[in-house]
């Protein structure tokens, strides 16, 4: 009968394996879905996006790819195939590491810039950008309950109208005396969106940021106790079958 480590660690080391595979799963799913929606808003697509995209997809493969072969390694115990397991997860992790401090240290060396600021100033001021240009801003002040970059101000110092889409009842309405209405009565009441897009987006990407690092720092964790569960468990089976094979060679020489 099998040590009951070797045991435990084939249950462990099969189940971390199986969340991997999900993950990647569902990972690549997301990221196809979001590759999507973003060809159909070319205004918010960027070479960087795409990258971060396209390295998430192949990040998200290579786990998929690891923990099947992992998977394999743990219920034949098959000792050559759990070391490779081991090293593969050694260098995704070492991957996600550099990544990852590469990320933080460009978003805080680019934070200084405002986009934002630069795409609204051009939008207010500009008459020849098409309407695209007006309707991502609407959209984006509509969906995100803001107005302007720093607040309704930014279109009293450019001396222009608050948009509809910085008032709620108005901007769903199309285009008619119902929506003019309601647009007036949002100017005269002052009732239209007091904060500025640049502080909420900050704030979702903030949220975003987090949920991103607590995510990778937790799977980051599980891929350290993995590979130290199959550098072990090849180590455990190893050792075993010696002691098998020196037993045997004993019985047979007595």
């Amino acid at each position: 009968m099998k040590p009951r480590s070797i045991r435990c660690m084939k249950f462990f080391l099969a189940l971390f394996n199986i969340v991997f595979i999900l993950f990647g799963l569902v990972l690549m799913a997301i990221c196809v879905i979001n590759m999507r929606e973003r060809k159909s808003r070319p205004e918010q697509q960027s070479a960087l996006s795409r990258g971060v995209l396209a390295f998430l997809i192949t990040l998200a493969l290579g786990l998929v790819l690891t923990a099947i072969l992992g998977c394999i390694g743990a219920l034949r115990e098959h000792v050559k195939i759990l070391y490779v397991h081991a090293c593969f997860l050694i260098f995704l992790v070492s991957i996600e590491v550099v990544v990852g401090v590469g990320g933080a240290v460009l978003s805080a060396w680019v934070g200084g810039s405002s986009e934002l600021r630069v795409e609204f100033y051009r939008n207010s001021t500009v008459d020849d950008e098409g309407p695209n240009q007006t309707v991502y801003w609407d959209d984006l002040q509509s969906e995100n309950q803001c107005c302007g970059v720093d607040g309704p101000q930014d279109y009293a110092i450019l001396q222009r109208e608050i948009p509809a889409s910085c008032c709620a009842r108005a901007h769903p309405l199309r285009e008619g005396d119902a929506r003019r209405h309601f647009h007036s009565t949002c100017l005269n009441n002052k009732s239209y969106y007091m904060r500025g897009c640049e502080e909420i987006l900050r704030q979702k990407k903030a949220l975003k940021g987090n949920i991103f690092i607590s995510t990778g720092v937790l799977f980051t964790l599980l891929e350290i106790i993995c590979i130290i569960l199959a550098l072990w468990m090849a180590r455990t089976v190893r050792n075993e079958r010696r002691k098998l094979q020196q037993n045997l060679q004993a019985h047979f020489e007595t």
